[in-house]
């Protein structure tokens, strides 16, 4: 079989094979894309005209490894690909991808993500750091029903903006709140789960300071904050468990129910209602972080 750097080259000269005649002039190139907790390989269809460009996908290539490992048939693995690639170029209509950043204040939202697993990404991007997780911004190119195209903001984008990363700040508060409203539940008679209404990237509601203040007082009071993942965190009451108790909750959850790019935090939080703010209560070493 086939070793994965043999692969990426192989499927990035028959990709053209396997998709329609329209897709002929089209650049294959393979990128190195920064994501939340990790670095991939992509192979991306460029269209040679930058007019006609829309929301191409990326297509991970260790994901694609992976399924070539278990049937063992290449021209399967490349028919999935040009599938993929017919399907989500056709999701959004190159009119409904606005690519004028500058048009786009009213769309940039705020992501939270965890520091240490994204040094490398930060180091590019413009961000605010909070305790041990790091706030991101993001523009929303195109939305329908089953997901969106957004762009990371990095340092060049910002400047061609002409904005400020304190006015950056601002804007994405506003509109990230506007645009996903929280949702909080009880899940139970001491636990709590706030996220926002779309599910997704839901744990930036914990920067939300109405949405952290109704909590507390759905509550009753002082809250231990348990990161589950970037799209939820959940609340239970001070008093109710021992933040080392919690800890090993939370670090059961992350190693058998989260994805690592899902993965938030390795911390427990406090909420102060006197203060008005979160602390760190207690975290755990990663199996990484020990070794370094």
């Amino acid at each position: 079989m086939m070793d994965y750097e043999v692969f990426r080259e192989v499927v990035s000269e028959r990709i053209k094979d396997f998709l329609p005649p329209i897709f002929s002039s089209y650049k294959v190139k393979i990128n190195t894309v920064r994501k939340v907790n990790e670095e991939k390989e992509a192979l991306i269809m460029m269209p040679e005209k930058s007019g006609e460009l829309t929301a191409m996908p990326n297509i991970y290539l260790d994901e694609m490894y992976e399924e070539f490992q278990k049937v063992e048939d290449l021209d399967v693995v490349l028919r999935l690909m040009a599938a993929m690639v017919i399907h989500y170029t056709g999701r959004f209509k190159p009119s409904e991808v606005d690519l004028d950043f500058k048009q786009k204040k009213d769309a940039i939202v705020m992501n939270l993500i965890n520091t240490e697993k994204n040094r490398a990404l930060l180091e590019h991007v413009p961000h605010k750091d909070v305790l041990d997780l790091s706030i991101v911004y993001r523009i929303i190119m195109a939305r329908e029903d089953n997901g969106m195209a957004t762009v990371l903001i990095t340092y060049e984008m910002l400047k061609d903006m002409g904005m400020s990363q304190e006015e950056l700040e601002q804007i994405a508060y506003i509109n990230t709140g506007k645009m996903f409203p929280v949702e909080i539940f009880k899940l139970s008679e001491f636990l709590y789960v706030m996220t926002n209404e779309a599910k997704v990237h839901g744990a930036t509601t914990m920067m939300y300071k109405d949405a952290v203040k109704a909590l507390a007082e759905k509550i009753g009071g002082d809250f231990y904050l348990i990161p589950s993942s970037i799209h939820e965190v959940m609340a239970i009451p001070e008093g109710t468990l021992d933040p080392k108790k919690l800890i090993l909750m939370l670090e059961e959850g992350n190693r058998t129910c989260c994805a690592e790019n899902e993965i938030l935090s390795n911390t427990i939080y406090h909420y102060s209602v006197k203060k008005d703010c979160f602390s760190m209560a207690a975290s755990y070493c990663t199996k990484e972080e020990m070794d370094i």
